[in-house]
């Protein structure tokens, strides 16, 4: 019996090490991630790793300002655009909670001036995104012009009226940020009170979130967009469209502390988190859910200046967060490669290729139109100066990188292309992306 007893001891002791060093290995792989995503698909930003209370790992790279040459350092505040929905989620929940509401609600009971179409519409429809509302592009001259002008509530609203259903409610998902504008205004309504003065008292205070918050804010850190490979100062946006669907601004550490209010039932009590965290949902009250194990709720957000991405996993209080002050980057592929490290899953670390010199008149036996076996895609291959670019239907062009042997590789998509030539020039091309090959034809 005593040796028993020494022998799980040590057991205890061995399995104790073994967690430590794995933690240790898993910081040294997160580190060598990060300055390869940096160097590959220029980012610059934060990563954050926690398990409970616990922070594995946490860094900053990049840069802060690219003008003044000023480095990006951990603590930086950055909009975090539609994770947003998460708060108006669970502010809804907490309105219920309280009595305040009932999820089969019409939104109108609440929302003078609605159509009876739109007013008609459940709250539980809005937070699942089962409502039929579209996405933003479905309001008239939204890029172009609406996105950068501050609009009155009652203009906002009136802007929602005019759409029109894309299903029968209750029918479908579809993402709409519209429907959660009706909720941030709902959440105004029921509280009587500007949505920022509501989310500050109910939420962030509790939380000791100090650097967060849906007003403008001048910690913002600097924001980029990249357009073909460079950064460059990222175009304006108003956010007075997004009230409690995309406005908000944070800090890695204080999104930390929001993911753990849920592990913590800090704000909701047991039942009140299934109901925001439904698993049997496609998308919950303001969160993703995970098809595929391990169980996770997760949101991205992504607007002009900035990326980011939250994931937390409550069986393990696993938090994962990212946030960069560059748009447009591929942040669930970022998140579900962290979450292969964290879990110990299958994982290719990717490499930092290097790319060699070609004449520009050699680029231009590559240029030209390829099509798919099925002709359903199309793939544009053009050369601007010395570079080389590659365009697949009506996505955004990226550059392509020789690497020798006809082969090109992307660096902000992860692709590799190898031309087929034919005498002097190229009879096709098959593209290589995320383990599933695509072979082309030049056409003419």
């Amino acid at each position: 019996m005593h040796l028993l007893k020494i022998a799980f001891i040590f057991l205890l002791i061995t399995l104790s090490v073994t967690g430590l060093y794995s933690q240790s290995n898993l910081a040294s792989d997160l580190d060598t991630y990060l300055e390869v995503i940096a160097a590959k698909k220029s980012f610059s930003g934060e990563l954050l790793v926690a398990r409970g209370n616990e922070v594995v790992f946490h860094k900053a790279i990049g840069m802060k300002s690219v003008e003044d040459a000023i480095p990006l350092k951990k603590g930086a505040v950055y909009r975090i655009a539609s994770i947003t929905k998460t708060f108006t989620g669970t502010l809804v929940a907490m309105a219920q909670q309280r009595g305040k509401l009932s999820y089969t609600d019409k939104v109108g009971d609440y929302i003078p001036g609605l159509t009876r179409t739109i007013g008609d519409l459940t709250i539980h429809q809005l937070l699942t995104h089962t409502s039929g509302l579209p996405h933003n592009e479905g309001i008239e001259d939204y890029w172009l012009k609406k996105s950068k002008l501050e609009l009155s509530s009652n203009q906002v609203i009136s802007e929602i009226n005019k759409l029109e259903l894309l299903f029968e409610p209750g029918a479908e998902m579809k993402y709409s940020s519209p429907g959660y504008y009706l909720l941030g205004t709902l959440v105004e309504k029921v509280y009587d009170q500007p949505y920022q003065q509501v989310l500050t008292r109910e939420i962030l205070t509790p939380l000791g979130m100090t650097e967060s918050g849906s007003d403008d804010s001048d910690k913002l850190v600097r924001a980029y967009h990249l357009l073909q490979e460079k950064r460059l100062p990222a175009p304006y946006r108003h956010y007075s469209m997004l009230k409690g669907a995309g406005d908000m601004h944070a800090t890695a550490e204080d999104l930390l502390k929001w993911s753990r209010s849920f592990y913590a039932k800090q704000l909701l009590g047991s039942s009140g988190i299934k109901t925001v965290l439904n698993p049997e949902l496609t998308y919950a009250y303001g969160w993703f859910v995970g098809s595929e194990s391990p169980a996770k709720f997760y949101h991205g957000g992504g607007t002009w200046g900035y990326s980011s991405y939250l994931a937390i996993y409550p069986s393990e209080e696993i938090s994962i967060i990212i946030l960069s002050n560059v748009s447009s980057l591929p942040m669930k592929a970022i998140g579900a490669d962290l979450e292969k490290m964290v879990y110990g899953l299958p994982f290719d670390m990717p490499v930092i290729e290097q790319s060699i010199e070609v004449a520009e008149a050699d680029l231009e036996r590559y240029e030209g139109t390829y099509l798919s076996e099925t002709s359903e895609m199309r793939l544009e291959i053009k050369k601007n100066g010395n570079a080389l670019f590659a365009q697949i239907g009506g996505s955004p062009a990226f550059q392509i990188y020789p690497k020798g042997n006809d082969t090109f590789f992307g660096k902000k998509v992860e692709v590799t292309m190898t031309f087929e030539p034919k005498g002097a020039g190229i009879s096709g091309v098959k593209a290589e992306r995320m383990g599933r090959t695509f072979a082309f034809k030049k056409r003419g």
